[in-house]
């Protein structure tokens, strides 16, 4: 019975933190969802071949590049990715020479990327 005003005092100090924290939390959050500031991404973000501009200049019109950047898939799902877009997101269709050019350097640049003898642990390799 003797602890109970300390952990009456212990919560009372918990609430007062949690509240105390709160609008902090809540501008964080509000700031991490708002738009992202006037910063265009320049073509130079993606890595150097034929099919770069294309890449740049069509897909950025919906995404930025980090999303490419971060992908790794083969030929074959970057292709089918360009019909998913189509259909679930309105993209205009890719067809023709355009497509390929634009699959190509996906696969080439963005493909899987190996793994290293250890599993590809960078502090391993």
């Amino acid at each position: 019975m003797r602890w109970l005003p300390y952990a009456a005092v212990a919560l009372l100090l918990c609430a007062s933190a949690t509240i105390a924290q709160t609008p902090d939390l809540a501008q964080r959050q509000a700031e991490a969802t708002a738009a992202p500031p006037d910063q265009q991404e320049e073509e130079t973000v993606l890595a150097e071949g034929e099919g770069r501009s294309e890449v740049f200049g069509y897909c950025t019109a919906c995404h930025n590049t980090a999303l490419i950047r971060r992908s790794a898939f083969t030929r074959e799902r970057w292709d089918e990715l360009m019909d998913w877009m189509t259909e679930k997101h309105n993209m205009n269709p890719l067809e023709g020479e355009f497509r390929d050019t634009i699959v190509d350097y996906l696969a080439k640049h963005y493909g899987p990327r190996t793994r290293g003898p250890r599993g590809g642990n960078p502090f391993l390799n």
